[in-house]
């Protein structure tokens, strides 16, 4: 296994995986036998290195990563045994096909949205707070001139179309009827035509009709049979009945 002294990061997290996967296959398949299980546990702590990389100085980067390996390994043999009535192993080494399998596998699942997530929530005791945060969130939604270019675009639009949503209906009548709010209906108009639904049993009082005069001639009042009705009503009393309240 060859000497790694910087620390890992997105850009040489591949590079270390190349330089180390071969003495690293060989390794774990001495102990676990098999070659999926192998391949799990080796899979699990490239991602469990990577994941821990703030915490990690470069020259630490190996003996962690080997302490990591050694537990995953004999967690997975506990987890998955193999049977008892196979006794022979064959040796095998790392051929490309498996070595390019599992580079795919690390590197998809770093760069998924799941694991850039879980590194988002997890807490580094390393960094301080701010830090640690801000950077955690530009790894999850990197900030560029062309997302925020965007962004503005998107509100731009948006404003133009809720303002033409609003303005276009009413462009060729008011928004409200103002002659219909400022009106002035006289008391008479308004009420007087309603009266007669109001259970008032109201009587109105005769008026006489007054006569009208002309110059050079003279009219004796009369008494007419005809009646008009005053607007004010008056309620007319009414005895109680039994069945009101």
């Amino acid at each position: 296994m060859e000497m790694w002294n910087e620390k890992l990061t997105r850009e040489n997290i591949e590079n270390f995986y190349f330089s180390t996967c071969e003495m690293v296959f060989s390794s774990v398949y001495q102990m676990t036998k098999e070659t999926t299980r192998a391949e799990q546990a080796i899979v699990k702590s490239y991602l469990d290195v990577y994941q821990q990389r703030a915490g990690i100085k470069g020259e630490d980067v190996l003996y962690v990563f080997g302490d990591i390996l050694l537990s995953n390994a004999k967690d997975i043999i506990e987890r998955y045994p193999l049977p008892e009535n196979i006794t022979t192993y064959s040796e095998r080494n790392l051929d490309e096909y498996t070595r390019n399998f599992m580079h795919e596998k690390i590197v998809s699942k770093i760069d998924s949205t799941g694991f850039k997530v879980a590194e988002f929530i997890s807490t580094d005791t390393k960094k301080p707070k701010a830090i640690s945060s801000i950077s955690k969130f530009t790894d999850v939604l990197p900030i560029t001139p062309l997302l925020l270019f965007q962004l503005i675009i998107v509100l731009v639009a948006i404003l133009g179309v809720s303002y033409l949503a609003v303005t276009i209906p009413y462009k060729s009548k008011p928004l409200v009827d103002s002659t219909g709010i400022f009106s002035k209906v006289s008391i008479e108009e308004e009420y007087v035509g309603i009266l007669p639904y109001f259970p008032l049993n109201a009587a109105f009082p005769v008026q006489e009709n007054v006569p009208t005069t002309t110059e050079g001639s003279e009219t004796a009042p009369q008494e007419s049979s005809e009646t008009t009705t005053a607007l004010g009503p008056v309620i007319a009393t009414t005895e109680p009945s039994a069945t009101m309240g």
